[in-house]
């Protein structure tokens, strides 16, 4: 789609005795000389941004070198031969026009809503051909038509390069810092893609598919997801979701659960009072989320995917720290009394449900959202000017 493909010219010298039969940068900046000839060559991979030599090493023909940096960076690669120092190839990295594939490698859906607006981001940018590959490519293609859209891990051809969006460990479980540019934990989830890809971190919802269903209900109505994956991730205030839907409720809102999980799972119980969906499409979920007053979720994908279709999102987290989610919502985090970011702190262990690093198995096992009320939630979304207060309701 779009131009033909225009190829890249060198300053190498094809009078020499030795062809580069191949340069990319898919997974890294790599290199291939062949030639029948017997020469030695110094080969550099050099950022540009700060004229380092990153990496360099000595091959011969028939052989290739690559980086282990594989986000993006402005590379240039210089050639040298050995027995004269002479410079015999030279290229720096220009993506305009090429192809370029960047795989979103979760399948989360916050991740992917997290990172997928990224994409278009670096193809405006770098007015590059853009492939790219997510777990949900319908829900994004028909707003992105400039973006070809494939499906993970089948092969794409004619790259010019390359780039895996994600969070990489190495074999030892710390952060692979040559896949990863900065600390994950440290940052936005949604500064993940930006870092990798070499952008301003702009915190941009990615476009939604449109969806065309009639409104759910004649009524008006907040949204609710009280389950997700591990525990930690849950409002663990007992009594939190049931006062909470009392409140609402009492302010003149139907309040819709939106939890696949529905009415219990791994122990956790949906409130009493809310309406239930029937699991179905994405699309549906886009749908209520579309039409509704309000979202109120936690940790998790289902959150969002609300901010991404544009509803007024609340959250409720306490086991991440308030700047690793969505900069527009409304945030309840946990009281500076108690512990809390773990999240941020450590690698979660998804094999463990009841992952609570600091305190778990004591009474203080997941105190960060105990201690969050319902009041407290329903006071910042009043506050933000989202939900009436029952005088209000009952005076309109």
């Amino acid at each position: 789609m779009g131009k033909n493909r225009r190829k890249k010219q060198s300053t190498f010298q094809k009078e020499l005795p030795v062809n580069i039969c191949r340069f990319s940068f898919v997974d890294g900046a790599l290199i291939e000389i062949l030639g029948n000839v017997h020469e030695f060559y110094l080969v550099q991979f050099i950022d540009t941004a700060n004229n380092e030599v990153v990496h360099q090493g000595e091959i011969q023909n028939n052989q290739w070198i690559r980086t282990s940096r594989s986000y993006f960076t402005k590379w240039k690669i210089n050639i040298f031969r050995k027995s004269d120092n002479a410079l015999v190839f030279s290229h720096v990295y220009d993506c305009e026009d090429q192809r370029v594939y960047i795989a979103l490698e979760s399948r989360a859906l916050g991740d992917t809503m997290a990172w997928l607006h990224s994409v278009e981001e670096f193809r405006e940018k770098h007015a590059c051909q853009m492939v790219c590959s997510t777990f949900m490519n319908d829900l994004f293609a028909e707003k992105y038509p400039d973006i070809e859209f494939v499906e993970p891990g089948i092969v794409v051809h004619d790259l010019y390069a390359m780039y895996r969006i994600g969070w990489f460990y190495d074999a030892d479980g710390n952060i692979d810092y040559n896949k990863n540019v900065r600390n994950f934990r440290e940052q936005p989830l949604g500064e993940t893609a930006s870092d990798i890809l070499g952008l301003n971190y702009s915190g941009s919802r990615p476009r939604i598919k449109d969806v065309d269903s009639p409104r759910p209900m004649a009524q008006d109505y907040v949204c609710i997801a009280v389950h997700a994956t591990a525990q930690a991730k849950y409002w663990n205030n007992k009594a939190g979701w049931q006062e909470l839907v009392q409140l609402l409720k009492g302010s003149g809102y139907q309040v819709v659960l939106l939890s696949k999980e529905g009415r219990e799972y791994m122990g956790n119980k949906a409130p009493d009072g809310v309406i239930y969906i029937p699991e179905g499409p994405l699309e549906q979920i886009v749908n209520y989320l579309k039409h509704a007053k309000l979202f109120i979720g936690i940790g998790s994908g289902l959150s969002w995917l609300s901010w991404a279709v544009g509803c007024p999102t609340c959250l409720i987290s306490g086991f991440s720290y308030p700047y690793s989610e969505m900069k527009d919502c409304i945030r309840i985090a946990a009281d500076k009394s108690v512990c809390g970011g773990c999240f941020n702190r450590y690698r979660l262990d998804p094999g463990d449900w009841d992952w609570c690093p600091d305190h778990k198995d004591t009474a203080r096992a997941f105190e960060c959202t105990k201690t969050i009320t319902a009041e407290q939630v329903m006071s910042a979304i009043r506050k933000a000017g989202h939900v009436l207060s029952p005088i209000e309701c009952n005076t309109a």
